[in-house]
């Protein structure tokens, strides 16, 4: 029986791993540690590591995160407190849990801004998207330190480069939890920065938490597990629209930024290596932004 750390295991993407985890192994084989272990702290986080017994694998999902918007309005914050969680995790996985595969989690957010179809051998070809460099770089300074604890102490684990994932009991400041509230709040008018020809990759927490499940145990340095789709922001809110019954006007301001233009996820190598996603029945934007609504409409009336 395997066992598992989940850091960030009471955020929204950890809440979903823990519990397609437990579905398929004993509760007690999974353990969801959140915002009781403040990792930014070298003795709570070694504390983590030491409390639970052995672990086979330590799914490191803990960071501070926001949209586009919040992470360039709290820049300095947001690196200083996340260098200093992956610097800790990396430490505390080498003292205290050295048997265990550390699978640590990246997005686009780290590639290249000039790179528009994101692939593996693009990761360090050009400088990120200044406003949310700070984010990305920590990524990458994850991922690199995980590279010379396996290069120095004969350390497993691998980076996997997510999408950007979305889905029910979402309560972070992300484009699709946030149109949400928004188009609650403001019944009249919503105003959406950029002119929604932007894309992303957008792919259901679900399937998410399954290309994540599916690719624990790969043996390179990095892999991309996005769903490949991109979606324009447009599209995303005019399905929101139609499944609210929202009947404001929608109003797009193309003189505010909105984070880099059109980014994808390529996932050649994932299907190459496991075949994903093609292989796996992932669910459509409409089909998960429908089961993301009614969520939301049973949460908040």
């Amino acid at each position: 029986m395997s066992r598992f750390l989940l850091t960030g295991g009471n955020g929204f993407i950890g809440r979903h791993l823990a519990r397609f985890l437990r579905e398929r192994s004993p509760a007690e084989a999974v353990t969801a540690a959140g915002h009781e272990f403040n990792l930014t702290d070298p003795a709570r986080a070694r504390e983590l590591f030491q409390a639970f017994g052995a672990f086979d694998y330590i799914i490191h999902l803990a960071d501070v995160q926001g949209n586009a918007r919040w992470s360039a309005e709290n820049a300095a914050a947001q690196f200083m407190a996340n260098a200093k969680i992956s610097l800790n995790v990396l430490e505390s996985w080498h003292l205290c849990q050295p048997q265990a595969r550390l699978i640590c989690l990246s997005s686009l957010w780290a590639y290249p801004e000039a790179v528009a179809d994101a692939a593996e051998k693009d990761y360090w070809n050009g400088r990120m998207h200044r406003p949310t460099e700070h984010y990305g770089l920590n990524k990458k300074l994850l991922g690199v330190g995980l590279e010379a604890f396996k290069r120095q102490h004969g350390l497993r684990g691998a980076a996997l480069v997510l999408g950007s994932v979305y889905g029910p009991e979402d309560s972070t400041s992300h484009v699709i939890p946030s149109l949400l509230a928004r188009m609650r709040q403001n019944p009249d008018l919503l105003e959406i920065w950029g002119d929604g020809t932007e894309t992303r990759d957008f792919i259901y927490v679900e399937d998410q938490v399954q290309g994540i499940f599916q690719h624990l145990d790969y043996n390179g340095e990095l892999l991309n597990i996005g769903s490949g789709q991109s979606y324009s922001i447009r599209q995303v809110v005019d399905i929101l629209a139609r499944l609210m019954e929202y009947k404001g006007r929608v109003v797009y301001d193309p003189s505010k930024a909105a984070g880099t233009a059109c980014r994808r996820i390529n996932v050649s190598l994932a299907g190459q290596t496991t075949g994903w996603p093609a292989n796996f029945k992932l669910h459509t934007l409409e089909e998960g932004l429908r089961k993301t609504v009614n969520a939301f409409i049973k949460s908040n009336g």
